[in-house]
């Protein structure tokens, strides 16, 4: 097929009808500047081939201009030699457009039946067709549309190697595979057994059997267990329900019962005479406690007169004490004010002469710290003036690189010199210099460099003109002039020598104000401000000589305030010993009052507890013999209590005894009821099993759960069989694609060779695409090549496809959209032979913006021109 015009309407820009024709068979080229409608010509192609004339989906939308519109595309193509004519118009409204096709003048389909010839004609890139290999859209010449045309590529060499089209490859192979893969797909996926699936089936059916029998085991080993604990049962209530034990148990229990009552009425004779013993016990101990309190009573009265005469004795004695002290405490009172007083009028006097004195200090510090302020502010100013002076000239950096641009400015010109044209003249004898150079006469056997080239005159021939030509690059000696005189701008500098006499002159300024800055800290240590402070510290006022006093020196004073001061202590402490002393005395005579006043409260509290108990001697007298027979009384109650203790049956016992016969026959009876219930239970429960049947359930499983695990191993097997099959056959899939690749190979090597001739480029046999190029004894993997390289070689693999397709009875034509976008000038070139070398056999279109680079091309020059101005 060969594509000899195309027509647009509605399409995107082209709102008006253009055209681009005279397309030729060979290579035909395209250039025109960016957003002049050459990817939107790509597009319509696309859509006239492969997109039915009834759609209207988001390719189809794209394509309508934005003042609105209904596409519309017409291609002319000849196929074997006839001429067809497509016209394809795209309409909003579902299914209302149509495809016409017209043999010469003839309508030869339309609609549906022109879609399908269409179809059948180049299948879209979707459907493996070859256009997705040959129609490449700008920016995926790098295959980067592999996956959408993997199957356009495998389809190609599957059909071009029949040598090798067996049962270990090609289509046979494909479709063998995808039965073993789909057989493998129904019984298992990645992770395991597929859902749904035989082998899942098998695995659930022999789990779920597994889980039956296990369940019915359970419950068999349960009915046995039912049965071993009812016959237990049965024996225990017989032993519990023989007649000889019932009547053992009641006797034992009438017999205990009479013990406990024989026991309870003895004990309660017993308590009687204990309950007498307390009562006795209690009368004595009430008359003791009633004794104890009288005699006591007693005592507190003799001792309570006793303290009353003491406390009254001591009280005189304290009051005749304590006056001496009042009148000493006075006396020294008087003399601490006194001293007190002397003291301050010394301390007035000197603090007046200290004061003056610290005046006088004060005045001279001012001098001494206003001469340092002032020389530390002279040291600042020059401090600034030098830093200024030190920084208008470069700095260190600035100057070396200075240099090293001057240098590489000396290397260069030097260079230049060196690899300039030049010209040396070796004269015949007797004709030196008569060859002038730019009017200068030039000496001979000496080389005279010419950078600029020049003009030579020679007589009786004429004058030559010396040109370099590309020797007389001055590149480098340009930018290293550049750059010194960059280097000269930021140092703010004419020259170089310029530079290093104002460096010098920063660096001597930079020592000056080191040393003004040290003689600067040796003044004002802590800085100036602190002078400043100092000198705002100090007293204004000056010392008035007036009024001082001029009898006494200062250190007269001096001893004669320590003199009073020593005598304010003195009378200090005399008063503090005598406000101690009084306050002692003071203290002893508040507690003899408070010790007199309690005795009297004491001795009447004794006299209130007495009044009413008449004579005490008689009184205790009384006491005494009540006391004697309530003793006698409590030792007659505690014989007889001990007579009946002796006596006394344990009661503690009898009751535990009789406890026990008790439980022992309730036990015994709640023991006959549990296991008549027990095995009533056992016996519903044994009969309900029984009724199930489950061993022989059980019997049937098993043999289920054997005829589940062979039909779980069958399927197992098929599918270790399907999966060893899938890897011979991948295996001997591998083998055939090494094979059939060669091919491509074979169409590909003379292509690389004009770029690298001694390349060679290996495929990846699956996907059929570059992986790997040696040169010069290197392998290098393609994602690791140049985005340049990568997208000439890719050209390159897409030309021998072009070629393969070709002698296969496939031709299509190769249509590139700016495909090659980064390959340099030099190898374009070599790009430009290889499209040139194709286009022998088949039909290229190459769409650029690159129009001078793409004239060497050469081709036919197609254009875009509205149709209206066509005809």
């Amino acid at each position: 097929m060969k594509i000899c015009a195309i027509r647009l309407e509605n399409v995107r820009r082209f709102a008006d009808p253009v055209e681009i024709t005279g397309i030729g068979s060979g290579l035909n080229v395209l250039a025109a500047p960016n957003e002049q409608g050459k990817s939107t010509i790509f597009d319509a192609l696309h859509a006239a081939f492969f997109k039915d004339a009834k759609s209207w989906d988001k390719d189809i939308r794209a394509l309508a201009p934005r003042a609105g519109g209904e596409p519309r595309v017409e291609v002319e193509i000849e196929l074997e030699g006839r001429p067809y004519r497509l016209a394809k118009q795209f309409q909003k409204a579902s299914g209302k457009g149509e495809l016409r096709i017209w043999q010469g003048d003839s309508l030869y389909l339309q609609s549906d039946a022109a879609e399908a010839w269409l179809l059948s004609l180049i299948k879209s890139p979707k459907a493996g067709g070859p256009a997705g290999l040959l129609w490449v859209r700008q920016g995926l010449t790098n295959f980067a549309d592999a996956k959408e045309t993997l199957a356009a590529r495998q389809d190609l060499m599957s059909s071009v190697a029949g040598e090798v089209d067996s049962i270990t490859g090609g289509q046979r192979m494909d479709a063998i595979r995808r039965d073993v893969r789909q057989s493998l797909d129904r019984l298992v996926t990645l992770r395991g057994a597929k859902k749904g699936g035989p082998l899942e089936q098998a695995m659930t059916e022999l789990a779920e059997l597994t889980a039956r029998e296990e369940e019915l085991a359970v419950k068999v080993r349960e009915l046995r267990g039912q049965l071993d604990q009812r016959q237990n049962l049965r024996r225990a209530l017989a032993d519990l329900q023989e007649p000889e034990a019932q009547q053992a148990l009641e006797q034992r229990l009438r017999q205990t019962l009479q013990e406990l009552q024989a026991a309870e009425t003895y004990q309660e004779k017993l308590n009687a005479a204990e309950q007498a013993l307390q009562n006795a016990t209690l009368l004595l101990d009430n008359h003791d406690a009633a004794l104890a309190g009288f005699l006591a009573r007693c005592t507190d009265h003799r001792e309570a007169a006793q303290a009353r005469d003491e406390a009254a004795a001591g009280l005189d004695q304290c009051g005749k004490a304590h006056l001496p002290a009042q009148a000493q405490l006075t006396a020294a009172e008087r003399g601490l004010a006194e001293a007190k007083s002397a003291t301050q009028t010394a301390e007035a006097r000197l603090a007046q002469l200290q004061r003056a004195e610290r005046l006088v200090r004060a005045a001279g510090q001012r001098k001494s710290l206003q001469k340092t302020l002032q020389q530390a502010r002279d040291h600042m100013q020059q401090i600034a003036g030098l830093k200024e002076q030190a920084e208008q000239g470069p700095d260190r950096a600035e100057l070396e690189q200075l240099e090293t641009a001057r240098e590489a400015l000396a290397l260069a010109s030097q260079a230049q010199q060196l690899s300039a044209f030049s010209l040396t003249v070796r004269y015949e004898p007797g004709r030196e210099g008569e060859l002038t150079l730019d009017g200068v006469p030039l000496a001979g056997e000496t080389r005279v460099p010419l950078p600029q080239g020049g003009s030579l005159v020679a007589p009786g021939l004429g004058r030559i003109e010396l040109s370099p030509g590309a020797g007389a690059g001055s590149a480098q000696l340009d930018q290293a002039q550049q750059d010194l005189n960059l280097a000269l701008e930021v140092a703010k500098c004419s020259s170089v020598d310029e530079a290093r006499r104002r460096y010098q002159s920063g660096q001597e300024a930079r020592i000056r104000r080191e040393e003004a800055e040290t003689q600067l800290r040796q003044l004002a240590p802590e800085g100036v401000l602190a002078l400043m402070q100092r000198l705002d510290a100090l007293p204004a006022e000056e010392a008035d000589p007036k009024g001082l006093p001029v009898e006494d020196t200062l250190e007269q004073l001096e001893a004669a305030v320590f003199a009073r001061r020593a005598e304010m202590d003195l009378a200090a402490a005399a008063v503090e010993q005598a406000r101690a002393n009084e306050a002692h005395h003071r203290l002893e005579l508040e507690g003899a009052r408070v010790s007199h006043q309690a005795a009297l409260q004491r001795l009447e509290r004794a006299e209130a507890a007495l009044a009413g108990q008449g004579d005490t001697t008689e009184k205790q007298t009384e006491f005494q013999q009540r006391q004697e027979a309530l003793r006698q009384d409590l030792a007659a109650h505690k014989a007889g209590y001990l007579a009946l203790q002796q006596e006394a049956p344990d009661l503690d016992m009898a009751r535990a005894r009789a406890v026990r016969a008790k439980s022992e026959q309730a036990a015994t009876r709640a023991a006959i009821q549990t296991h008549q219930r027990d095995l009533a239970v056992l016996d519903s429960r044994i009969a309900t099993t029984a009724g199930m049947a489950v061993e022989e359930e059980l019997a049937e499983v098993r043999d289920q759960v054997i005829a589940a695990q062979k039909r779980l191993t069958a399927v197992e097997f098929e599918v270790s069989v399907l999966q060893r099959l899938d890897q011979a056959l991948e295996q001997a899939r591998s083998a055939a694609q090494e094979a059939y690749i060669g091919p491509v190979l074979q169409e590909l090597q003379p292509l690389l060779r004009l770029l690298w001739p001694e390349a060679r480029l290996g495929l990846d046999a699956g996907q059929v695409l570059p992986d790997q190029l040696m040169r010069a004894g290197q392998e290098e993997s393609f994602d690791s090549l140049s985005g340049g390289t990568q997208e000439q070689i890719a050209l390159l693999v897409r030309l021998a496809f072009a070629r393969l397709l070709a002698r296969g009875g496939q031709s299509a034509p190769i249509i590139l959209d700016d495909a090659i976008v980064y390959t340099d000038d030099a190898r374009i070139e070599k790009i430009f032979d290889a499209l040139t070398l194709q286009a022998d056999e088949m039909q290229i279109l190459v769409f650029t913006c690159r129009q001078k680079s793409f004239r060497a091309l050469g081709g036919t020059q197609l254009s875009i021109r509205p149709i209206a101005a066509a005809g």
